[in-house]
Formats: structure tokens, sequence, C-alpha cells
């Protein structure tokens, strides 16, 4: 299949790779000890799979925002914003440049902590993926290679495995260290047990054509694919670690049509709870579920796509007009009974009228 498009360029992300990890030459001794498991990362491990048991109350999937504010430098950004996405879900954030939309992402991410008010999340170790601009890639390595890199504990298990149990081979006189190795052996069987070693070829190689990629594809160096490819590849790697959450910051930036329209449609499958930040109006009606607006630091929820959106908007809008009308005429009315009323022995009455239109046009 056809893999060249014509693109603007875009900034991508080397980095290097950490597929194999090669021993230096060290100090055998000291080389052997890297093998062994420290007490700090079991610890760590155990902890981890503690929490995975614990939920937030509240809510049973996605994310909620409640009372949220922010302020930098004495300057409010954010001054009441609540809205939540679930699953299933696809939020667009809209609003001008500088309302807070990047900042409503990072408070999510824990980038940011809000000044005061909640963020309510389904379980207590999201995992929240972040897709933007400039895909994460790194060149020099090929596409399977890219799609393997996402399972970074996978891939550092089968690497400390082999270098155990060549460890193991060279380690026969010492008995010792020959039944260290062996239980740190059977520890690392054991996690790679836990973390589904075994299936994470096969979920490569299921996920590999579902984005367009193939067989062929495998060996390929990433380098050699246009920015769109490289998208599919970032975005790929992000699915491969099944999120909880998923954020899209101006993911259509750089994109040809034919690429976007192709991301729209592979996005409109996954159920995963979605945040979408995009100046592309088209991408957002395509996708979104529901519109949040930030407006002078307060957010509206309107139900729909953008196009419904723009539509509720206009009439809230409107009916915020024809309610200041009504009030505006209220006041009229009010300031007239009580110049009517002010003269002579109704100075009585004057006077309680227009205790009744400050007492109301202070509640205003």
């Amino acid at each position: 299949s056809p893999k060249t498009f014509k693109f603007r360029p875009t900034k991508i992300t080397a980095q290097v790779s950490t597929l194999s990890v090669e021993t230096s030459v060290k100090d055998p001794e000291s080389d052997i000890e890297s093998l062994f498991s420290s007490n700090t990362e079991e610890i760590d491990r155990k902890r981890s799979n503690k929490q995975s048991n614990t939920g937030a109350s509240g809510i049973s999937s996605g994310v909620k925002l409640e009372n949220i504010s922010k302020s930098y430098k004495g300057v409010t950004v954010l001054k009441d914003v609540s809205w939540e996405v679930k699953k299933g879900e696809k939020v667009g954030l809209v609003g001008v440049n500088g309302a807070g939309k990047t900042t409503q992402m990072r408070i999510i991410t824990g980038q940011e902590e809000p000044d005061s008010g909640n963020v309510i999340k389904a379980k207590s170790n999201m995992k929240i993926a972040f897709l933007n601009q400039e895909f994460e890639v790194s060149m020099s390595r090929t596409v399977r290679e890219e799609f393997m890199s996402a399972f970074k504990e996978e891939m550092d298990i089968s690497d400390r495995l082999e270098r155990v149990q060549k460890a193991i081979e060279g380690a026969t006189e010492d008995l010792e260290l020959m039944g260290r190795l062996l239980d740190e052996f059977d520890l690392l069987q054991r996690r790679a047990q836990a973390v589904d070693l075994d299936e994470v070829g096969a979920k490569v190689s299921k996920l590999m054509p579902e984005l367009g990629f193939s067989p062929e594809d495998s060996d390929r160096l990433v380098a050699s694919f246009s920015s769109g490819w490289q998208m599919r590849m970032s975005l790929g790697k992000i699915l491969l670690q099944e999120p909880d959450l998923l954020l899209l910051d101006e993911p259509t930036n750089h994109l040809d049509l034919d690429t976007i329209e192709w991301l729209e449609g592979y996005l409109n499958k996954q159920d995963v709870p979605m945040v979408i930040i995009s100046h592309d109006r088209a991408f957002l009606d395509q996708l979104c579920t529901k519109i949040v607006e930030t407006d002078m630091g307060v957010s509206r929820t309107f139900e729909g796509n953008y196009s419904q959106y723009v539509e509720a908007k206009a009439a809230w809008v409107e009916s915020q007009y024809a309610a200041w009308e009504k009030q505006q005429q209220e006041i009229e009315q009010t300031k007239d009974l009580i110049n009517r009323l002010g003269a002579g022995a109704n100075s009585g009455r004057a006077s309680s009228a227009e205790k009744v239109f400050l007492r109301g046009h202070l509640a205003l």
C-alpha cells in the first residue's frame, strides 16, 4: 500500500532506542549485581498492583473536573470549570487562545495543580495518554521496534530474562551465585507472566494492519515514512498501552487531508474517553459527542458536536439577551413608578417601591 504523502515539515521528537540494553564493559562483579531486582523495585511494583484495585469514588470511568480555578501571577485563567468525560464520550475543549484549554489538560495529567476544586478520576492509577502534533518516535528504529517500544516494562523484563539466562550459563562453578540467579530468573518469569509478555508480539501484529501497515513494513525504518504515518505509529503505541483516557492536543496539525480523514474514522471506533483540543472544526464535528466552552474562566457544556454547539450557543446567547431586555424593561417600569409616586402623600409608597427596586437591582 502507498505510504507517501505531500506534507508540511513537523517537529519529530527523536528518542534513543530502549529496546535492547547492552551490558557495558564494567567490573564483572558489579555487572552481575545489576541483574538482580532491588527491594525498591519490588516495593514499587507491589504498590502499583495494590493501587490498581483502588478506584476513586463518584465516577465509574473517565475523569471529572469540579469547580476548578487557576491563576498565574495574579491573573485568573480558570474561575469555575466543571465538566466530565466518560467511556464512549469524546469532549472537545473550545475557547479563544488563552482561555485555559491546555491548562485544563495539564491539570488532568497532574502537570499543574488547581488553586481550588477537585479532579476526580475513576481509578487512582489511571493511565492517561497524550497525542499531540509532536509525535514521539525514534527515527533509527524499525516500525516493529517502534511499536514494541510501547511496552517498556515488558521489554525490560524480556531483556533481563535474556541477560540472567546467559549469566546462569556462565556461573556453573559458583553455586551460590547460581542459586541467586535462578531465584532472579524465577522472579522475572513470574513478572513476565503477570504482564502477559508472551502476548506482546501478537498485540503488535494485530494492530499494525489496523493502522494500515503491511507485514513488509515491519523492518522498514521509521525515518522512511511521512509524518502522517509516523502519527499512526505514535497513536498505535498509545493504544497498545490501553489507556483509560486519551488527550489530543491539535493532533491534525501538519497532516494531509487523507490522513486526517483516516484519523477521524479510526478514533470514532474507539470507546476510550477522549478530550480534544483542535482548531479544525470539521475534525471536532466528526468526533465530538460533547463540547465544553471556556469563556472568561467559566465552563459551559453543550451536548453534541461542534455544529450543534454553535447552534446551541447562539440560542443560549439569544435567550440571555431576551432575559436582559426583560430585566431592563422591568427596571424602567419600576423607575417610572417611583417617579410617579414620589410626590406628596404618595412619597411613602415611593420610598417603599424604591427599596424594592434597589434590592432587586443589587441582586442581579
